[in-house]
């Protein structure tokens, strides 16, 4: 599973709504504003992908260009009849021929400050120009350009706006290459609310996210990416549940498999492959041992409990030195625990412990995959 931005699991939500084809049917000038859409909007998120396929007779190639925001300061302020878009943000811009990614590119627009026209038909917005720039060199890009329409949605309590399409070009539409079909998903995520916008933590979030969609399913990546965005939950919340949305789509990294303990102590990677496991009272009990060295493991945890730090007793014995979890500093420790039930259970953890010397040990790649 490789996942590309942060949202890009809310494509196949709303693609479902079928936004309309360009180009535009409604006359606009007979539209009026919905003042739930009125105000300064800060850009959170953006996501684009466009695909081109030829004619199955033509030989050119596939091509699909996949943009989406890596960092903001950008906002968007709509008043009756028009929106100003001001401010920078930078993108990555990917793209693939017939399946092979060839480019992957960073872009900086800085200094936008633009205003143009507006209108609104039911839940469609109509823009004369694209809240954003993305002239680069890769393919498919243009049909980013100029007037689009839009699906909106704004959340219940009004801090959170999602702009976003789902259309399929021909050559109906004029500008398309007879035979050629073109499609086009967008979405972009905004919000009022300026403790989210300014979370400290987003650019950590998404260098974390950027490493990992360019890594080849790497495990410590995708480590890396999930507490991330748990520690930006956290921190500043998670106000319309995409975070939340995306560490279940990353679940467990695709790595846990049945009957494993192991962790990477230091430069070590030990595994527990002599392991008891009880249950009584609603606690899971766990401890495994080495079959070489003096390594073993042992900790607790409430059955039917999952998420963040739900462990207890967590001792962890490295070349006969007993090690237990250390809060304070970068590398806090982590435990997250994904399934605890049904006689399964299945956690990940990470960080530092320290022992009765105040000594350090950084864990990485910690896997528990048992039953009960």
């Amino acid at each position: 599973m490789k996942k590309i931005a942060a949202f890009c699991c809310l494509f196949v939500l709303l693609s479902s709504l079928n936004c309309d084809n360009e180009p535009v049917d409604f006359d606009i000038s007979t539209l009026n504003a919905n003042p739930k859409i009125l105000g300064e909007w800060y850009l959170v998120e953006f996501n684009t992908e466009v695909s081109y396929s030829p004619n199955p007779e033509d030989q050119s190639s596939n091509t699909e260009t996949k943009v989406f925001s890596t960092s903001s300061d950008y906002t968007i302020t709509f008043d009756d009849n028009n929106f100003r878009v001001s401010g920078d943000y930078t993108y990555n811009s990917r793209v693939k021929v017939n399946g092979i990614e060839e480019t992957s590119n960073f872009y900086t627009n800085t200094g936008i400050d633009s205003t143009h026209g507006y209108s609104l038909n039911n839940d469609d917005i109509f823009f004369e120009e694209s809240p954003f720039d993305i002239t680069t060199q890769e393919e498919n890009t243009i049909y980013l350009q100029g007037e689009q329409v839009k699906r909106f949605m704004i959340s219940e309590n009004g801090e959170t706006l999602i702009l976003f399409q789902d259309v399929t070009l021909n050559n109906t539409n004029g500008s398309i290459p007879d035979g050629v079909t073109v499609t086009k998903r967008t979405s972009s995520i905004w919000t009022k609310d300026f403790t989210v916008f300014s979370c400290p933590l987003r650019d950590a979030t998404r260098g974390a996210q950027i490493a990992y969609s360019q890594s080849n399913e790497d495990i410590q990546l995708c480590l890396n990416y999930r507490r991330a965005l748990e520690d930006q939950i956290i921190e500043c919340g998670d106000p319309d549940g995409g975070l939340v949305n995306i560490i279940d789509q990353l679940g467990n990294c695709g790595l846990l498999s049945a009957d494993v303990l192991r962790v990477t102590a230091g430069l070590q990677n030990i595994d527990f492959a002599n392991k008891t496991i009880s249950y009584s009272n609603e606690v899971i009990s766990v401890y495994g041992s080495a079959l070489f060295g003096n390594h073993s493991l042992s900790f607790e945890l409430p059955e039917h409990v999952t998420g963040i730090d739900t462990f207890l007793n967590f001792v962890i014995k490295v070349d006969g030195v007993d090690y237990f979890p250390y809060y304070p500093g970068v590398n806090n420790f982590r435990f997250n625990t994904l399934i605890s039930s049904n006689f399964s259970l299945n956690a990940v953890f990470e960080g530092t412990v320290i022992n009765a010397l105040g000594e350090e040990l950084t864990l990485s790649v910690g896997i528990i995959d048992v039953n009960y």
